[in-house]
C-alpha cells in the first residue's frame, strides 16, 4: 500500500501485524509450558500466568479512558502466545491487550524521543497518523504542547488508537499551573458528551485510551484520579516467585550447566535464584543472569552474580582466609577488651563463627538473604555491650572504624523514620535518601550497632523486620539497600531499670542474680517488651536464639576493669608525652578504691571515677610542671571532692626544678 491516506483504512482492510513475528527482533524471552520431562535430562519449565493488571485493563476498556500506571512499570511481563509464553515490555504487554480490543495503533511519547508509532504495528500507520494531525516524531516539550497533543488523541475518531505518556511525572512537575489546566480539560472531556466514532467492522473502545506512566500515583491531581469514572488507577506490583521461576528456567540456558547436575539439582538452582532475587523485578534476574555469563559462572555458581549484582562485587571477605584467621583468635582479643563477661562473650564468639561459616538462619528458605548474623546484647548499663560490639568489629574488619552505629534514643518519634530511610518526596533532604540506606549502600560488608533498640519509636522498629526477615530495605526513594552480608547488633537495657512491669517487664532482677538465672530473667524480659509493651513478637521471634546477656559487675571484676583501665592511661601518657607515671601499690589500692567505690554504674562508672580522681588531676599537674620526665604517685586522697597527689620526683628533675624557680 502506497501514498496511504485516511480514507483507505477501510472497514475491509485492518493494519494488524502478527506480534509474534517481531518478537525475537525486540529481544523477547520465550517459556515453554512443558510436562514433567522423564529421566534426569531436563527440569520442566512452568508458564505462569499473565499479570492481573493486563485482565484489569482489558475489562476496564469497554468504559475507562484514561489509566494512571504506576510501580514496577520498566520490567517485562509474562504474557500467553499460542503454547508459549513471552516476557515483553510494559508496551508491547499493552499492545497485546489493546490489539485484541480492536485498536489499530499504539503510540508511545517521551520527553527524548517524542512521538513514536510502537515497533509492534504496521509501519505505514505512521503516515496516517501524521495525516490525522498526530505526527510521528513530534516532541512535545512543553505541558501545554502535550496537552495538545492528549487533545488530538482524545479527538480523534477516525483510527482507534492508544496513547502512552511515558515519563509523564517528569513533564507535568516542569509546570504545575499548566498541569492543571491540562487535567481540567481531560476531566471535561471525559465527562462531556461522547464523540461518535464511524462504524468499523470491527469492534473497538468507544475512546481513544490514554495511559500515564508516572513514578507515584499521587503525581497526578487527586480530584483528577478518584472522582471521575473514566480514570483508572493502576499500580503494577513485582513479579512472584513463580514468575520469577518461570522466567529464570529459561534465562540460566545461556550458563552452562554442568553435566552432572541433575533435573532436581538444576531445580533447587533455579529456585535460589529466583529466592535471591527477592524484591526485584524480571529485568534484574536478567542483569544477573547476563553477569554471570560474562563472569564465565556456570549455574552452580550463581550466587557469585547475585552477590555481585546487590553489592557490585564478587568480593566476599566473611569467607576469606584471612577473614578465618582473625575470628580463630577472637576469643582471645575480645577477652582482653571486655572484662567479666565470659558468658557473653562465649556466645558472642559461637554467632561469629556461624556467621563466618555462612550457617546463619540455615534453617530458612531465604538464608541467603538475611543478615550474615545478629546479635541481640542485653544488660545492665555499663558492662561492656558497646565495647563487645567495637571488638566484634575489630575481630572481623581488622578496624572498629568499620562499624556504623545509630543511637537509637534519637528516633524515639515516628517522624525520625526519615533520617533513616530519607524524608518523603518533596521534603526536604529527599533527594539525600536515608541514612542507614545510604550506609549499607556504601559499605555492605560492615557491622551495624543500633544502640538502645528499645528507646525507639515502635513503628520504626517495623523497618528491623524487613531488615532481618528479608535483608532489604528501600528507601523512599526506592532505592534499596541489602544487609545480606553485614551483622546486626543491637544493645538494649530492657529488664533491668526499675521493678515493675512498666519498667522491665515485671522482672525483679538484681545484681546478685547470675548465670543462667539472670539469663532467663533477661529473655523473658525481651519477649514480654517486644510482645507485650510494643506488640512486635514477630520481631522478637527474629531475634532467634541470639539474644547475648550481660552480667552485672562484681568486686572482682571491678578491680579487674580497673586494672585495664589504669593501663590505658599510664600508656596514653607515655605515648602522648613521653612521661612514665607510676603508682606505689598503697596509691593504686586507694585509687582503686575511690574508683570501685560503686560498681552498680559498671565499667563506664569505673572510667568517669578514673577520669576525676586520676585523668583530671595528672592533666592539670603535667600543664604546670613542663619539666617533669617521671611521676611516682605515693598517695591519693579526697579533699572538697578533689583528688590530691602526693608525688616522688627523681632528683634531676626536683634539682632542674628548684633551679628554675631560683632564677
Amino acid at each position: 500500500m502506497t501514498e496511504t491516506t485516511v480514507t483507505e483504512i477501510t472497514v475491509t482492510e485492518t493494519i494488524v501485524p502478527e506480534a509474534a513475528e517481531t518478537a525475537a527482533e525486540n529481544g523477547e524471552s520465550a517459556v515453554t509450558a512443558t510436562a514433567e520431562p522423564d529421566g534426569e535430562a531436563e527440569a520442566p519449565r512452568l508458564a505462569p500466568a499473565p499479570p492481573t493488571w493486563l485482565d484489569e485493563i482489558a475489562s476496564a476498556l469497554a468504559v475507562r479512558s484514561q489509566f494512571v500506571v504506576s510501580g514496577n512499570v520498566r520490567d517485562i511481563y509474562p504474557v500467553p502466545e499460542g503454547d508459549e509464553t513471552r516476557f515483553v515490555a510494559f508496551p508491547s504487554a499493552i499492545w497485546r491487550v489493546l490489539q485484541a480490543k480492536g485498536v489499530l495503533a499504539l503510540m508511545v511519547h517521551d520527553p527524548v524521543s517524542g512521538l513514536r508509532l510502537h515497533e509492534d504495528c504496521d509501519p505505514r500507520l505512521g503516515q496516517v497518523l501524521t495525516e490525522c494531525g498526530l505526527p510521528i516524531g513530534h516532541v512535545a516539550d512543553t505541558v501545554e504542547a502535550m496537552s495538545d497533543l492528549v487533545d488530538r488523541v482524545t479527538r480523534e475518531r477516525r483510527l482507534p488508537v492508544a496513547l502512552i505518556v511515558d515519563y509523564a511525572s517528569t513533564q507535568l512537575r516542569s509546570d504545575p499551573a499548566a498541569a492543571d489546566r491540562l487535567f481540567v480539560a481531560m476531566d471535561k472531556a471525559t465527562r462531556g458528551p461522547k464523540l461518535a466514532r464511524p462504524k468499523l467492522e470491527w469492534d473497538c473502545p468507544a475512546a481513544n485510551p490514554i495511559l500515564w506512566i508516572v513514578e507515584r500515583a499521587g503525581d497526578l491531581p487527586e480530584w483528577f484520579m478518584r472522582r471521575n469514572p473514566a480514570v483508572r488507577d493502576l499500580m503494577i506490583e513485582l513479579p512472584d516467585l513463580s514468575d520469577r521461576i518461570a522466567f529464570a528456567s529459561a534465562e540460566v540456558e545461556r550458563l552452562e550447566i554442568p553435566a552432572e547436575m541433575t533435573a532436581e539439582d538444576r531445580r533447587s538452582h533455579v529456585e535460589r535464584l529466583a529466592l535471591g532475587l527477592d524484591g526485584m523485578g524480571l529485568c534484574d534476574l536478567r542483569a544477573v543472569v547476563d553477569l554471570a555469563e560474562g563472569d564465565g559462572c556456570s549455574l552452580r555458581e550463581i550466587d557469585r552474580a547475585i552477590r555481585r549484582f546487590r553489592i557490585g562485587t564478587t568480593r566476599n571477605p566473611w569467607t576469606s582466609q584471612a577473614m578465618r584467621a582473625r575470628v580463630r583468635s577472637t576469643l582471645t582479643l575480645l577477652e582482653n577488651r571486655v572484662k567479666g563477661q565470659p558468658r557473653a562473650i562465649k556466645r558472642t564468639y559461637d554467632i561469629l563463627v556461624r556467621s563466618i561459616m555462612g550457617l546463619s538462619a540455615a534453617q530458612t528458605s531465604s538464608r541467603g538473604n538475611r543478615p550474615r548474623g545478629v546479635l541481640f546484647f542485653v544488660g545492665p548499663t555499663g558492662v561492656g555491650k558497646t565495647e563487645l560490639a567495637k571488638g566484634v568489629t575489630e575481630a572481623l574488619f581488622g578496624d572498629e572504624s568499620a562499624m556504623q552505629r545509630f543511637d537509637m534514643s534519637e528516633f524515639v518519634n515516628e517522624a525520625s523514620m526519615g533520617r533513616l530511610i530519607g524524608p518523603p518526596p518533596g521534603a526536604p533532604g529527599y533527594e539525600q535518601g536515608g541514612d542507614l540506606i545510604n550506609a549499607v549502600r556504601a559499605k555492605p560488608f560492615s557491622v551495624f550497632l543500633f544502640d538502645e533498640i528499645e528507646k525507639a519509636h515502635p513503628r520504626i522498629l517495623d523497618a528491623f523486620l524487613q531488615i532481618l526477615d528479608d535483608g532489604r530495605l528501600t528507601d523512599s526513594r526506592g532505592e534499596t539497600g541489602y544487609f545480606s552480608e553485614s551483622l546486626i547488633i543491637f544493645t538494649s537495657n530492657v529488664g533491668i531499670v526499675g521493678g515493675d512491669s512498666f519498667h522491665n517487664s515485671g522482672q525483679k532482677v538484681t545484681p546478685s542474680d547470675r548465670g543462667e538465672q539472670l539469663e532467663d530473667k533477661l529473655t523473658d524480659a525481651v519477649a514480654d517488651h517486644f510482645r507485650f509493651q510494643l506488640k512486635r513478637p514477630e520481631l522478637f521471634n527474629r531475634m532467634g536464639q541470639n539474644i547475648v546477656v550481660f552480667e552485672f559487675i562484681n568486686p572482682k571484676n571491678a578491680f579487674v576493669i580497673f586494672e585495664a583501665l589504669l593501663r590505658k592511661v599510664i600508656r596514653a601518657v607515655m605515648e602522648e608525652h613521653g612521661i612514665s607515671v607510676t603508682l606505689t601499690e598503697a596509691a593504686q589500692e586507694e585509687l582503686m578504691a575511690l574508683c570501685t567505690e560503686e560498681i552498680g554504674d559498671g565499667g563506664r562508672g569505673i572510667g568517669n571515677r578514673i577520669e576525676k580522681y586520676l585523668i583530671n588531676p595528672i592533666s592539670r599537674l603535667l600543664f604546670d610542671r613542663e619539666d617533669l620526665t617521671t611521676v611516682t604517685i605515693t598517695s591519693v586522697r579526697v579533699e572538697n571532692r578533689e583528688a590530691v597527689f602526693e608525688i616522688a620526683e627523681d632528683a634531676a628533675a626536683l634539682e632542674e626544678g628548684q633551679k628554675t624557680a631560683a632564677e
